[in-house]
């Protein structure tokens, strides 16, 4: 079975030939979709056009990882008032995403402390809480103020739906929400105390969770060193959650989220962004193919926690710290790919990458978590075409900016701030404004937003918001 991530190159036309997911798939629903997807798998590899399904948005950034949809019935304007179809109170809080199968919504929470973990199915038609399960209730590992102790977003394959909590482990559960599987890593531990954030991915018949952590070096008072998640970058079985492999890392803490990368030579890489580089794996067997390193010796370098984004050439790596690099690397190469790999790298200004920026044609979008500015790099040479302050944008401690990723919806880039406005863009070198739309609770909007069946749903620190044409 070929996994939804991997045709993360899926077009409009080749969606259309798979079958829309049912309120809840079916046995011969499933059997001709893996027929198809085994079909159609090299050609959507090898496509140029991201998109989502007409109901699915199975991961993190939807089924590329990269934030495109194109879905026409999708309103840009909305508000407390105008194109709300519901909301929804949630048990918790947490940055994680919602991810979509049909009607079914999954999301991960963990209350004030951090001291419970919970998943939960939301049906996508009302809001209603089909089902929510409690995973883990025990002593909280240190995190952030500004994280949760539930930030990494589900993945789904659409028979199973995968969450992972860092020390509580990761949980298998079947769509009903019968608990399938449990499997842990030990206790994730971080010097600089940022918490988890790395959310799991799924390959052909594996599901592949980033563990980088700090190690035993590290840990807690009272916690055994042999007690202490391994820094490492881990495959299961779908099925059974037995380990297939696992691949050291050692590179210390970090929280960004694999992707499926396909290379003009017909490879797919696991690239996993890194706290002192960029490192590409064989998704079947976790075998390093390259690495490129990012100024190692920088202190400024050693974040990763934006996932790449990628075009038919190269790969776009932010370092996340301000003033850390950007670095476009070729696809398709092989061993350290430091100097030969790269096609350009700059070092940037002022910004502040908590979340993941979108490629647009020649032009890199990117959203600013500390400072909430916007910005664009042509792709070409990575020369910086535009940067501003968006609009209402507080500065200093205690102001809001961009945690979610952007999306790129029917060609316009949609920009979730924290304090709950939705900036519509028009994508350029030079971002023009054309919508703006507020929700707001009194809590952050750090989770990205996500897109199926027509809908767009927001999350907030309390609350799921579905936006959809009344």
């Amino acid at each position: 079975m070929i996994s939804l991530l991997a045709f993360s190159s899926i077009s409009p036309y080749y969606t259309t030939l798979l079958p829309e997911p049912a309120v809840h798939p079916t046995q011969e629903n499933h059997a001709v979709k893996k027929s198809l997807l085994s079909m159609l798998a090299f050609v959507l590899l090898q496509s140029s056009v991201l998109a989502a399904g007409p109901g699915w948005w199975p991961q993190w950034r939807g089924p590329s990882g990269q934030g495109y949809v194109d879905d026409s019935r999708v309103p840009l304007e909305w508000s407390a008032t105008k194109n709300l179809l519901w909301k929804t109170p949630l048990p918790g809080s947490s940055h994680s995403t919602p991810v979509i199968w049909g009607e079914r919504a999954f999301l991960t929470c963990a209350n004030r402390d951090g001291s419970e973990r919970i998943v939960l199915c939301v049906r996508t038609s009302d809001g209603k809480i089909l089902w929510n399960k409690s995973v883990y209730k025990g002593a909280p590992e240190r995190t952030h103020g500004t994280n949760t102790h539930a930030s990494p977003s589900c993945v789904t394959d659409g028979e199973r739906v995968y969450a992972f909590f860092g020390t509580p482990g990761l949980y298998c559960f079947d769509l009903d929400g019968k608990q399938l599987w449990h499997q842990s890593f030990g206790v994730f531990t971080s010097e600089t105390g940022w918490g988890i954030g790395a959310s799991p991915v799924l390959f052909e018949n594996l599901v592949i969770q980033n563990c980088d952590n700090n190690g035993p070096d590290f840990a807690p008072k009272g916690v055994a060193k042999k007690d202490c998640a391994a820094s490492e970058l881990v495959a299961l079985d779908m099925a059974s959650g037995k380990i297939v492999w696992r691949t050291p890392r050692n590179q210390g803490h970090g929280y960004s989220t694999p992707v499926l990368i396909p290379t003009p030579n017909g490879r797919v890489d696991l690239a996993l962004n890194g706290p002192h580089g960029v490192w590409g794996y064989d998704p079947k067997t976790g075998k390093e193919i390259w690495h490129c390193d990012r100024h190692p010796d920088d202190d400024r370098n050693k974040f990763g926690e934006s996932i790449p984004v990628f075009n038919k050439e190269l790969l776009f790596a932010p370092a996340g710290r301000e003033s850390g690099f950007l670095q476009a690397i070729k696809l398709g190469g092989e061993g350290d790919l430091t100097k030969s790999g790269l096609a350009w790298e700059l070092r940037r200004k002022g910004i502040r990458d908590v979340g993941s920026p979108v490629l647009v044609g020649e032009y890199l979008i990117f959203a600013d978590g500390r400072g909430a500015t916007l910005s664009v790099h042509d792709v070409k040479t990575g020369q910086q075409t535009y940067f501003e302050r968006s609009p209402g944008a507080k500065g200093g401690k205690g102001g809001k900016g961009f945690y979610a990723s952007p999306i790129v919806l029917n060609g316009k880039v949609l920009a979730l701030r924290q304090d709950g406005v939705t900036f519509v863009l028009e994508p350029g070198a030079q971002l023009k404004i054309v919508g703006q739309n507020t929700l707001s609770d009194g809590t952050d909007f750090s989770a990205s937003p996500a897109v199926a069946d027509g809908r767009l749903f927001l999350r907030s620190q309390t609350h799921l918001y579905c936006v959809g044409t009344k």
